[in-house]
């Protein structure tokens, strides 16, 4: 290790257990980066169970009011994520060329976008009244939706400042930090929600309110929280992170052009599940029951291949900053490799034991005999669901911009909504027909970009300026 009495920039990077053996180093490391973030993303999904669960016990018409706002929010939070996917690229990307001032620097530059983001994106949310008159919401819904979505949409700016922390932190291969945020985030959210619903230890009894305000409430403290542990970093000095912000539009450009494709895409992607939603709507309350039920056992699995995405762009990231094309590309196809097979690994039990999964979630049989028929189809969805989100981060980790957006727009809009449409509707498979569409569509979504990757690894990296 070099150190700052010789002149040089001291590495801080971790160490591989297997300098010698690329493929155990990059599964080594893979592993290390992707738990913590897994851990931190079904977090994030417990603390919305733990608010259906709270809400629901309290006030039925409650929880109907929340999910009606939750709707669009998550909508503008996911689009925002995306846009600051490029903070961990280029970060990944500083840190394999070892210019740790550049890796600070995209910290620095991006910040500043996060929260003028975050306002935008809170002040969209804050005014949408107009969407669920639009979609004829009934007058007390609207009502009651609108007053809790100007309460989430006040956490906004500070979802996305943790956000831009968080990403950093992760392309700097340290994610511990976010799962610990996560971890305690969770206990504190807990104890709020049901105080602050059922106005239990001294706090007011807000109903559904409440959990909207736990939600704001603890994103400001998770991002302020982070915003102080990037700052007060022991080696921040080699950062710069107290550098200021001065010129940060101009030199947050490359990673907003990162994310802006990558924000593109996961819109594009989410309007084309919703979607599909709508069409379980169309096939009846069984349908739709069952639609929901297995979309959720669906998003739980898919945290894994998020973990596992997430740390497979910073692999590749890291190996495109120092120039090394092989170790790139193995980097790339360890990715997709690894999360393919630990999604089918996970499909395994859900199909071998539909009847029971499906008996967790509801108790009427026509709706567990529904769901169990459609997650026998898991082992084909699981594993080309994640893999395409492996291959496209790994793409993003190479600094790939439009072509896997629209591969992905070709895959979830094009061919996913009308081979839905057509196998439901038209063929008369009814929902099984929508994950039937789910699947063709993750199966061309993996193939196109696991080629387009290999194209991409095979050309000669251009030499920075």
């Amino acid at each position: 290790m070099t150190t700052p009495e010789n002149g040089m920039t001291p590495d801080y990077s971790p160490q591989p257990l297997y300098p010698h053996n690329r493929v155990k180093r990059h599964l080594t490391e893979l592993f290390r980066l992707a738990v913590p973030v897994v851990i931190a993303r079904i977090g994030m999904l417990i603390m919305s169970v733990v608010d259906t669960i709270v809400v629901g016990n309290y006030d039925s018409a409650g929880l109907a009011y929340l999910n009606v706002a939750h709707a669009p929010f998550i909508s503008l939070l996911v689009t925002g994520v995306g846009l600051l996917t490029g903070i961990m690229i280029m970060t990944s990307h500083a840190v394999g060329r070892r210019n740790y001032l550049a890796a600070g620097h995209v910290w620095r530059a991006c910040l500043p976008y996060a929260a003028l983001l975050g306002i935008g994106l809170g002040t969209i949310s804050w005014h949408m009244d107009w969407l669920f008159v639009l979609t004829e919401q009934p007058a007390d819904i609207a009502l009651h939706a609108a007053a809790l979505g100007r309460i989430l949409a006040l956490g906004l700016p500070a979802a996305l400042i943790y956000t831009a922390c968080s990403f950093f932190m992760e392309g700097l291969q340290r994610p511990l930090p976010g799962m610990v945020m996560m971890l305690l985030a969770n206990v504190v959210n807990l104890f709020l929600d049901y105080s602050l619903v059922n106005g239990a230890f001294g706090m007011p009894e807000l109903g559904a309110s409440g959990a909207a305000w736990t939600s704001t409430i603890i994103r400001w403290l998770m991002a302020l929280s982070m915003l102080a542990y990037v700052l007060m970093l022991k080696n921040h000095a080699l950062y710069g992170l107290r550098d200021g912000f001065s010129g940060w539009w101009r030199n947050s450009r490359e990673a907003r052009s990162v994310g802006y494709a990558s924000g593109a895409s996961q819109g594009m992607e989410t309007m084309a599940f919703a979607a599909m939603q709508l069409f379980a709507g169309r096939l009846g309350v069984v349908a739709a029951a069952s639609y929901g039920i297995t979309m959720t056992i669906l998003g739980l699995m898919f945290m894994f291949a998020l973990g596992l995405a997430s740390a497979t762009s910073v692999r590749v990231g890291i190996a495109f900053g120092r120039r090394d094309r092989a170790d790139m590309a193995l980097a790339g196809w360890i990715g997709l490799i690894t999360t393919m097979l630990v999604m089918f690994g996970l499909s395994l039990p859900v199909y071998f034991f539909p009847g029971w999964i499906a008996n967790l979630f509801s108790k009427d049989a026509v709706v567990i005999a529904g769901t169990s028929g459609l997650l026998v189809l898991m082992p084909i969805i699981f594993p080309t669901d994640g893999g395409q989100n492996a291959a496209i981060n790994a793409l993003r980790g190479t600094g790939e911009k439009w072509a896997p957006t629209m591969l992905h727009m070709f895959s979830y809009i094009f061919v996913m909504i009308p081979a839905g449409y057509y196998l439901a509707f038209v063929q008369g498979l009814g929902v099984t027909g929508l994950f039937w569409g789910i699947a063709i569509a993750s199966l061309v979504a993996v193939s196109g970009l696991a080629i387009r990757f290999k194209i991409v690894s095979a050309r000669e990296l251009p030499a920075y300026p």
